[in-house]
């Protein structure tokens, strides 16, 4: 139960969430030297070369706690961003009362091609899941999260 005399309460806001990945997903792409508008204009291409700039670096397996956050933090948004330019998902807050802050951070929102439900993206939990299980790939976890949400539509 929450404590509601507790005046320091997380309020989400879907907003900021995104335009602070965005801002640090540009700031990845202009580190590495590609265009920052890369994941909007080309995400594949985007997550490509982040992919292989972590792997090169020896990135995509942290050395200790603080490198694994950083690299929770970057595959979380650069995922996020991936999934908003190439599936037209977005962030948005989902209520979970056994979280500490009440709830996580999802992508949904997925157009089906065929007008089926979509589901709710839980990217920070995959993004967490690849830091435990190096090497982390960002492609990895598109692909996991892009068969979670259904958004596909696959014939035998």
């Amino acid at each position: 139960m929450t404590d509601p005399t507790h005046t320091h309460a997380y309020r989400p806001d879907p907003v900021e969430w995104t335009e602070d990945g965005r801002e640090y997903t540009e700031h990845i792409l202009g580190s590495i030297g590609a265009s920052t508008d890369l994941m909007r204009t080309s995400p594949a291409l985007a997550v490509r070369l982040i992919d292989e700039q972590l792997a090169a670096e020896g990135l995509d397996t942290p050395g200790d706690e603080d490198a694994g956050h950083r690299l929770r933090a970057l595959l979380m948004c650069v995922t996020g961003e991936f999934l908003i330019n190439a599936y037209e998902g977005h962030w948005a807050w989902s209520v979970d009362p056994a979280s500490p802050l009440g709830g996580r951070w999802v992508v949904t929102g997925f157009p089906h091609p065929l007008g089926q439900r979509t589901h709710a993206v839980d990217v920070p939990g995959l993004a967490d899941e690849a830091v435990n299980t190096p090497p982390a790939r960002i492609v990895d976890i598109v692909n996991r999260a892009v068969q979670l949400s259904g958004i596909r539509v696959f014939v035998s």
